[in-house]
């Protein structure tokens, strides 16, 4: 349904590759002195969410960048992360992205992710299952991880991917174009919000695996976002630490053996 959306992406990724290494944009910071906004982020929500007010004029809304908050009339929702990975953008390093994440009765349906600077531009009910799924995490080979877990030891060999931006991460734990399994096996992710987390839910739902934060709830099968989040005025506070597989098994084991004893926070 959400597909609608997908021109003002696609608008949206080309102007921020535009913008990419532009030396006059202005980067601001927010209350983390590393967690940085723009101009371009701030235009990139208001194209997104112009375009959603078009097609879904009832939908309520929840984006990254304060202050555009809208409450829903029909039980519908949209989180907009419009550009996930600034500090990777204002370092010159071609990793981010764009997420919209569609709720419906508290459930997570659909997500589009956008990776400007390869073009390339995915929607969630075009993916398909994991040809042959890992069954074990002793069978893992390459996961992501941010600064939460970087010195966790894992007790396997493994391959880490430390990509600053927890939206493309997600989206390579699921993307299994050409390949029989997905880019990364595993993310092991901390400090994330609802918008980071929401349109990629949409695509491990397809991919047939889970997101499983630190309290063991599996949002992939949650039937109420809002309940467990707290309400809408808690899910912008909400800390999401949280395990990531096209895998339910491995999602599962890695939640039992790395994530069972944190509180969520």
């Amino acid at each position: 349904m959400i597909e609608i959306l997908l021109p003002a992406v696609i608008k949206v990724a080309r102007y921020q590759k535009q913008a990419f290494g532009d030396r006059n944009i202005i980067f601001e910071t927010k209350i983390d002195k590393f967690d940085f906004v723009s101009e371009v982020d701030r235009r990139s929500q208001e194209i997104i969410l112009t375009a959603i007010e078009q097609h879904f004029p009832r939908s309520g809304i929840v984006a990254e960048e304060k202050g555009e908050d809208k409450p829903s009339q029909d039980r519908t929702w949209f989180l907009v992360d419009p550009l996930d990975g600034t500090a990777n953008f204002k370092a010159g390093i071609p990793i981010w992205a764009i997420s919209v994440g569609f709720v419906r009765n508290g459930v997570v349906e659909e997500g589009i992710i956008s990776l400007p600077f390869n073009g390339e531009t995915f929607y969630s009910q075009d993916v398909t299952p994991i040809v042959k799924p890992l069954e074990k995490l002793a069978a893992a080979q390459f996961y992501g991880v941010d600064s939460t877990f970087e010195n966790l030891q894992l007790g396997l060999i493994l391959k880490r991917r430390q990509l600053g931006a927890a939206v493309p991460t997600l989206l390579w734990c699921c993307d299994s174009r050409n390949r029989q399994r997905a880019r990364l096996d595993f993310a092991l992710m901390g400090k994330g919000s609802f918008w980071d987390v929401c349109g990629a839910i949409a695509f491990l739902k397809q991919k047939g695996g889970s997101l499983i934060d630190a309290r063991g709830i599996d949002f992939t099968e949650c039937s109420d976002i809002f309940k467990v989040l707290g309400g809408l005025k808690e899910l912008r506070t909400y800390n999401f630490r949280y395990v990531a597989s096209a895998s339910k098994q491995v999602a599962q084991e890695l939640y039992q053996r790395y994530l069972q004893n944190l509180s969520s926070g």
